[in-house]
This record gives C-alpha cells, sequence and structure tokens, in this order.
C-alpha cells in the first residue's frame, strides 16, 4: 500500500519525544497528491485502492452487522457510495493510526458511521440486482454565472462576520 507508513524497521522512524507521535520523514517529492481522490489516480492505483476499500468494507460489515442493511453488494459502481465508504475508510485509518491527539477520536468516528450509512442506502439495488444510477444533466452556463456573480446580493453584500461581536467579547484579533 503505497500510503503506509512502514513498521519494519523502527530505527527508521523519528518519534516527537513528547507527544509519541511518530513523524513523517517523506520527501516532499514523495508525497501522493492523489491520495484517495479516485479521478485524480492513474487507473492501475485506482484498480489497487478499490480492492483495499473493498477489504475493509468487508471487514466493516463483518464487525458492524447492522451496516450490511445500508451496504449493498454493489457498493463500488456507484461513485457517491464508493466517495463516502472512502470517507469512512480514511478518517477510520487516521482515527485508529497511532499517535491520534484526539482523546473521543473512535467515538467520533463511530458517530460518523452511524451519520453516514443511512445515506449509503440504494432502494433500487439489492443482494442480486443492481440499477445503474443516471447523473441527471447538470447546466451551469458561463454568462448566468458571471451575472450572478457580480450583481446577486450574496455575492455583493459588504464582508461582516457573523460572530464578530462575540469575537470582539473575547477579544480576538480579526
Amino acid at each position: 500500500m503505497p500510503d503506509e507508513l512502514s513498521l519494519d524497521d523502527p530505527a527508521d522512524l523519528t518519534v516527537d519525544e513528547s507527544t509519541g507521535e511518530i513523524l513523517d520523514d517523506a520527501d516532499d517529492e514523495d508525497i501522493d497528491l492523489a491520495g484517495w481522490v479516485w479521478e485524480a489516480m492513474e487507473p492501475p492505483v485506482r484498480r489497487e485502492r478499490l480492492a483495499e476499500l473493498r477489504t475493509w468494507v468487508h471487514w466493516l460489515v463483518r464487525t458492524y452487522p447492522w451496516t450490511h442493511a445500508h451496504v449493498t453488494p454493489c457498493w463500488y459502481e456507484h461513485k457517491d457510495v464508493r466517495e463516502h465508504l472512502t470517507a469512512l475508510f480514511v478518517s477510520w485509518v487516521r482515527t485508529y493510526t497511532p499517535g491520534s491527539k484526539r482523546d473521543t477520536a473512535e467515538v467520533e468516528w463511530i458517530d460518523a458511521l452511524y451519520r453516514t450509512m443511512p445515506r449509503l442506502s440504494l432502494q433500487e439495488c439489492g443482494p442480486q440486482k443492481h440499477t445503474e444510477q443516471r447523473a441527471r444533466e447538470f447546466k451551469d452556463t458561463d454568462r448566468v454565472f458571471e451575472v450572478h456573480s457580480k450583481v446577486s446580493d450574496d455575492m455583493t453584500a459588504a464582508a461582516q462576520h457573523p460572530g464578530l461581536q462575540e469575537m470582539i467579547r473575547q477579544g480576538v484579533e480579526q
């Protein structure tokens, strides 16, 4: 897995003495800018990552049996569902990677799982059935956009922070 931290030789790791956090010593040249952005991945990487995500999705439905009602067997054929599961996966990895700084990270992840699952339910698909979802045509004309950005109230109103008065009371600098 390309983005994994190798723990083969602990001597190669740099650890922050004060926090115990494992620091990433990778050169900037080694950073994978595509990350988990599906369309930014080259096809071979995309296939590899999908297999990795599939392994995790199988773990998810075994570990949390109630999720089986929301995750259909054709989940990977639906871009929106794949994006939601990717977000849950990446968040899960970050949560359970050593060095997490939030005391409630695991509880927050489980809460996110419960909030996300209903969005994955596909009425038209089932255990033995897949229905292709078609995106509606998206019409965004340059002319309408330009007019909106120059004359609409929400684009031309003076800047005003909605919490400015509270920030002033708390002495927060702007």
